[in-house]
């Protein structure tokens, strides 16, 4: 079962996204903040990481910055911060695509499996 981890500080969404993943069949771990995700990226083995950009404590972008020297799975942002500039900035850091909020579950798991396959 591939296993993904979710950083996310909205408890409505990341039991949306928790819900739909674990219906789907993956096994899903979740972080609150940025600082308990590069955490869980030191001490656990994961396929996939869905991030938030806008977070307390440490922010998606400081996740991003503080897990770039190390082996991670591939990142993709789930965000309302759609802006180009944005998106630009977390791809320069090392995501590899963006999924906006709120999320349409079809195109939402499709971006999933198109990474976790």
């Amino acid at each position: 079962m591939k296993k993904i981890l979710i950083i996310e500080d909205n408890e409505l969404n990341l039991k949306l996204m928790k819900d739909v993943l674990e219906f789907a069949g993956y096994e899903i771990e979740t972080a609150e903040d940025g600082l308990t995700g590069v955490d869980m990226v030191k001490s656990e083995k994961f396929d996939l990481i869905l991030l938030d950009i806008q977070m307390p404590v440490y922010t998606g972008y400081d996740f991003l910055e503080a897990t770039k020297d190390i082996e991670r799975p591939p990142v993709i942002v789930v965000s309302a911060c759609a802006m180009d500039k944005e998106i630009e900035k977390a791809k320069n850091l090392g995501c590899i695509d963006y999924i906006p909020k709120p999320i349409k579950i079809d195109e939402f798991l499709n971006t999933i499996k198109t990474y976790i396959s």
